[in-house]
């Protein structure tokens, strides 16, 4: 094409046309300039193109990834109602302690010294970070929704889940282990269970420990609502 378009422009200066040759190049050059503007604008439209498929492809991953925390809220949720009631129970046992056995008590503080971890899914949130594609997700209400929950996240993991693992190894272990509940062996004798009730301290790490737990509940609930409305937001956004 362009030994064709070289060829016109040398016959035209053979021949003395000169006002044709620079009208013939001018032409010449805006359709190289159209040609060039059509390749651009190929090239934004496979761009787009592309972004748009990522976007979708990330959307996808992130609803995923959110649904798997949310499976976890439940599931950490329903654990930490049964700790409550277990906590209910003992606190019940020791307040109509002349109607029960230690070992009615003991049944209940052995499972107390656990707590449920929350750990959520990021990976497509952290894969757009790293590779520096956030942008493709163009509705600012969902980027922003993402930033936000995984932050409180993190701060709920170090302000309360750390503080429950330290709750539990630092003070409430210790203070079960001084009362042996522990011991299983067939020809151990429990303490009696006016000791647990004379000794504020069980009763009241008890006590702590569930207002813990409430407020870990709490804090769950409110993440996974925030989860679930971001999801509902990516639902509207793969339907455009």
């Amino acid at each position: 094409m362009i030994k064709f378009f070289r060829k016109i422009r040398q016959n035209l200066l053979m021949e003395n046309k000169t006002g044709k040759y620079f009208k013939y190049a001018i032409g010449e050059i805006i359709l190289v300039v159209i040609g060039i503007l059509i390749a651009l604008q190929i090239n934004n439209w496979n761009e787009e193109r592309k972004d748009k498929n990522l976007k979708q492809t990330f959307l996808i991953k992130l609803k995923s990834n959110l649904q798997d925390d949310i499976l976890k809220f439940n599931d950490v949720s329903d654990s930490n109602e049964k700790y409550i009631m277990r906590i209910d129970s003992a606190m019940h046992i020791l307040k109509n302690h002349k109607h029960y056995k230690t070992t009615d008590l003991q049944k209940h503080l052995k499972f107390l010294i656990y707590s449920s971890r929350f750990n959520t899914n990021r990976i497509a949130f952290d894969n757009l970070l790293s590779l520096g594609k956030i942008n493709v997700i163009d509705n600012d209400s969902i980027t922003e929704r993402l930033f936000a929950y995984y932050r409180n996240i993190q701060n709920n993991k170090e302000a309360v889940t750390e503080g429950m693992d330290a709750y539990n190894r630092n003070t409430f272990g210790p203070a079960l282990l001084e009362f042996d509940f522990l011991n299983s062996s067939e020809t151990f004798i429990p303490r009696d269970l006016t000791a647990y009730v004379k000794n504020p301290f069980i009763i009241n790490s008890l006590e702590l420990k569930k207002q813990m737990l409430n407020y870990f509940y709490k804090q769950n609930q409110g993440q996974k609502s925030n989860a679930l409305g971001i999801v509902k937001l990516i639902d509207e956004e793969l339907k455009k």
